[in-house]
């Protein structure tokens, strides 16, 4: 995958689950009471199982599983250990984004977010089409500004309908309503900033890249996916779904609408960034602050559209044009500090370390520095094992923290242990091999794949 800050969500529409595999039910016209009657849990609790039953969940939990997978296969090539466990992510994965899928679902339902079906199959339409260009084009935020733009065109050349050919697309632009799917692309984006922290950069993969004037450093590449299933609220004709208010104005993002069902849907969050100027956990909160902005604004501002629908222009642009400001404002604050991960003149800094190993037991973190082993200084790598086998029964260092203060750090070394400390360290003088992070598209994409198979790769 790119490290082009990728943020998108797949999503998997079924239209159909409105009528055959979704539930729907009438109530009164003063209020809606979800379990009102035992039929109406039976329904909800049908339309569950349907969702359960819906194979492309778990053909998205298996595409988890395989990105983690090559992650890992990955890591094994440049530094010949494993440093994450594929299962344990994908477990963290599913896990963390049915919650995130619920908040946005539950998020989405009092805001009264509707969303037509069709406008979901275009919406997914020119997610794909973009894709070809970038890959971080795949995210949701640029096809749904795009779908915004070109139903304001429509509606300037409504003539256009009658045209053959175009005619039938044309008149489906006519018809759509972008701003609730605006509204949900901002939510979407607001639960993502909340997975992001959530998990604190711990999916983020060390690589050695290039820096300036050809120099070698360190780095990590944040790379997340979440499966977040959302419940979706589609309009519906009077008599044939829920009628009713949450409460006097509802739905705010279609008032005119006072039916609608209920659609499940699969979905897949991903995120995707790249930082060598910090810490894992650290890039990760300042990403879901930024995060956290752009999804508020984008929200609020087609609010706005709904009084005022001039402003549905604004909300697409701010769609687009905020979201690769994201992009180029993590790129832009990556080049004005220094490279975090180079050697330190103090001793030996931390790149990574390895899970189950006397480091982590020692509690020793990323971007610290290992002054002293056993008594004796160590300013680069080959100093750092001879000083282990000082006292081959007992290890003790001195490290100096992010804070720049000195803390003592000691464990016992048995036999049958790791036979390493456990630590991946900056690269250096030494280090030859470095990961070549470019622009991508999906076309690229499949031609280096291709091309790799004609070389028997």
């Amino acid at each position: 995958m790119s490290a082009e800050g990728i943020r998108f969500s797949f999503v998997e529409k079924k239209p159909r689950y409105i009528q055959d595999r979704g539930f729907s039910y009438v109530i009164p016209a003063g209020g809606i009471s979800l379990f009102s009657s035992w039929e109406i849990v039976l329904q909800i609790l049908s339309g569950l199982g349907y969702f359960l039953l819906n194979p492309f969940m778990y053909l998205f939990v298996l595409f988890i599983y395989l990105h983690y997978r090559r992650q890992m296969n990955f890591e094994r090539q440049l530094f010949s250990v494993r440093i994450h466990s594929p299962l344990l992510q994908t477990i963290r994965a599913v896990g963390m984004g049915l919650v995130g899928g619920l908040l946005v679902s539950v998020a989405a339902g009092g805001l009264g977010v509707m969303v037509q079906s069709r406008d979901l199959w275009m919406l997914w339409g020119l997610a794909i089409v973009l894709s070809l260009f970038r890959v971080r084009f795949l995210c949701l935020a640029y096809a749904t500004g795009v779908l915004t733009l070109l139903h304001g065109v429509a509606l300037l050349f409504p003539q256009a309908a009658d045209v053959q050919g175009v005619g039938i697309v044309w008149s489906w632009l006519l018809e759509a309503r972008p701003v609730p799917i605006l509204a949900m692309v901002g939510l979407l984006h607001l639960a993502e900033a909340v997975l992001v922290r959530w998990n604190a950069g711990k999916d983020a993969s060390p690589l050695f890249l290039e820096g300036k004037r050809g120099r070698i450093i360190g780095g990590y590449q944040l790379h997340s996916f979440w499966l977040t299933p959302l419940v979706v609220l589609v309009p519906t004709a009077a008599g044939q779904g829920v009628e009713g208010a949450l409460f006097a104005g509802w739905p705010l993002f279609m008032p005119e609408s006072h039916a609608f069902a209920f659609m499940l849907l699969p979905a897949v969050t991903g995120f995707s960034d790249v930082t060598t100027t910090t810490v894992p956990m650290k890039k990760a909160q300042q990403t879901a602050k930024q995060l956290a902005v752009y999804a508020i604004v984008l929200t609020a501002v087609a609010y706005g559209a709904v009084w005022v629908p001039a402003l549905m222009i604004l909300a697409a642009v701010v769609a687009i044009v905020g979201h690769e400001g994201l992009f180029w404002l993590s790129r832009w604050e990556e080049r004005q500090k220094p490279p975090y991960f180079i050697q330190s003149d103090r001793g030996i800094k931390v790149m990574a370390v390895l899970p189950g190993t006397p480091a982590e037991e020692m509690g020793i973190q990323i971007g610290e520095v290992i002054v002293r082993v056993n008594g004796v200084p160590v300013r680069q790598r080959e100093d750092l094992y001879p000083a282990l086998h000082v006292n081959p029964a007992f290890c003790k260092m001195e490290v100096l923290t992010h804070a720049g203060e000195i803390k003592f750090v000691q464990c016992a070394v048995y036999a049958g242990n790791h036979h390493q400390l456990g630590i991946i360290v900056v690269p250096d003088a030494q280090t030859q091999y470095f990961v070549d992070l470019r622009k991508a598209s999906i076309v690229q994409l499949l031609k280096q794949r291709l091309e790799k198979l004609r070389i028997g790769a």
